[in-house]
């Protein structure tokens, strides 16, 4: 069976802009679904159960984002490889490969929840957690670490559909899920009055139903794609191989967020007011960088697509038209950010006028610079599309340096001032290792393969 022409998802025809736009529309539609439940849940958390339980949230998402950066880099990277052998039309590599990684991606949840838990207290009492949300802080992030295993899956699962040129699918189950954890939100804040820990527990639910819904929907429309039972017998090179993309991938991300965690701490340092206020601001901050993030990923499909398919030219082609993309979109953005910026902190902070002019600052800092962002996302999902692992593992060093500089010299010396420059500082700094190795790789490998 040949996949490259039984399946006109692929991406690997067609102008490389339209396809990359169009492949990312669904993935831009499901993060905004995403942010409108942050969003939601902010709301609620700040409105109704005051600053301290919205900063507990915000102290205990900092740990929750260090571990998700590994596991999403993880299943990122395994995906890639999927994504590979779709465009080399290789079923049976195809069947191989999402055996490895759904046996890694089990494994890989055992050992982190098994890891992570019984250090959570422990690692926010380091972070300088404010005593007054220290309690509700743990309690957030144990739930979520709990439920680690449901959101590998989920994961993992919606990255296979998706390197199969399919990103339409993966957004309704996304939009069921986010939907129902709204309202489970409602229920377990409002109703059940469990506070922050309700919070994560409509979470963790919302994600196993999702989870559920994506397995039924694989074994329905794609049950030639399903590992047969000899080829859950993995070999250790294909285990390697997987494993190897993975890990950097997940590395990348995970050095990233380690100097997130030092820039949490230090503005823990600051107290429950500034730690609300960058909470409430991250909700904007993230409508902002939803796009780039959704490129990104069509980017990282698009191009291990077509180098599976030996078509070099279409690689450059959707990586310059992607920038031009980007830079649009940051001046929107940037406009956006400049003429409603003040109506969207207003959204979360209520009679904190202090609170409030924060968190107006914050989103007016990265507002204004998310383009650097973007950019530094196409290279970077460009080369870990073409199975580059080196450049994207520098970028992450590259961001962690600058966050640990930011919190161990900017924030001390201008406080919230530094707080605002830890994003643009760090997105700029992490592309010079991308465009380095991009144009060294583009002077090697030729157009036409």
């Amino acid at each position: 069976m040949d996949l490259r022409s039984s399946s006109p998802e692929l991406l690997t025809t067609g102008n490389p802009a339209r396809r990359i736009v169009a492949f990312a529309i669904p993935l831009l539609t499901g993060d905004f679904f995403q942010i409108f439940y942050t969003i939601v849940d902010t709301f609620l958390l700040g409105r109704l159960l005051g600053i301290n339980a919205l900063a507990a949230a915000g102290a205990g998402a900092g740990t929750v984002h260090f571990v998700f950066g590994f596991v999403f880099g993880l299943t990122g990277g395994f995906s890639v490889i999927t994504a590979q052998r779709f465009g080399a039309g290789d079923e049976e590599g195809i069947r191989r490969s999402i055996a490895a990684s759904l046996c890694l991606c089990l494994a890989a949840g055992v050992i982190i929840t098994g890891l992570v838990i019984p250090f959570v207290r422990l690692l926010l009492v380091l972070m300088r957690t404010p005593a007054e949300i220290l309690d509700n802080a743990s309690s957030y992030v144990i739930i979520i670490m709990a439920g680690l295993m449901v959101t590998i899956c989920y994961n993992m699962l919606a990255s296979i559909v998706r390197a199969a040129g399919d990103s339409f699918y993966p957004l309704v189950f996304l939009i069921a899920g986010t939907i129902l954890n709204i309202i489970l939100d409602i229920v377990c804040i409002v109703v059940l009055r469990w506070g922050v820990p309700g919070a994560a527990a409509a979470t963790v639910f919302s994600e196993l139903i999702s989870a559920i819904l994506i397995v039924r929907f694989i074994i329905k429309r794609y049950p030639h794609l399903l590992p047969r039972r000899g080829e859950w017998l993995q070999s250790r090179s294909e285990l390697g191989t997987h494993l190897s993309l993975g890990v950097a991938m997940g590395l990348q991300q995970s050095i990233v967020e380690v100097g997130n965690l030092l820039v949490q701490a230090a503005m823990n340092s600051l107290g429950a007011l500034t730690i609300a206020a960058v909470s409430a601001a991250q909700r904007i901050r993230a409508v902002n960088m939803m796009p780039f993030f959704a490129i990104a990923r069509a980017m990282t499909t698009y191009t291990a697509q077509n180098y599976g398919a030996k078509k070099m030219d279409r690689v450059y082609k959707g990586i310059r038209q992607s920038c031009l993309i980007v830079i649009i979109l940051g001046i929107f953005i940037a406009l956006l950010n400049r003429f409603a910026g003040n109506q969207f902190a207003g959204l979360f902070l209520r009679d904190n006028a202090e609170a409030l002019a924060m968190a107006r600052r914050y989103i007016q800092y990265t507002g204004y610079t998310v383009f650097i962002l973007g950019i530094m996302l196409v290279f970077r999902s460009g080369l870990q599309g073409l199975g580059r692992t080196r450049a994207p593992v520098f970028c992450g060093v590259m961001e962690t340096a600058m966050s640990i500089l930011s919190a161990l010299v900017l924030i001390p010396a201008y406080g919230f001032t530094g707080i605002c420059l830890v994003n643009p500082l760090s997105w700029f700094a992490s592309g010079i290792p991308l465009y380095i190795a991009f144009a060294v790789f583009y002077y090697r490998v030729p157009k036409a393969s």
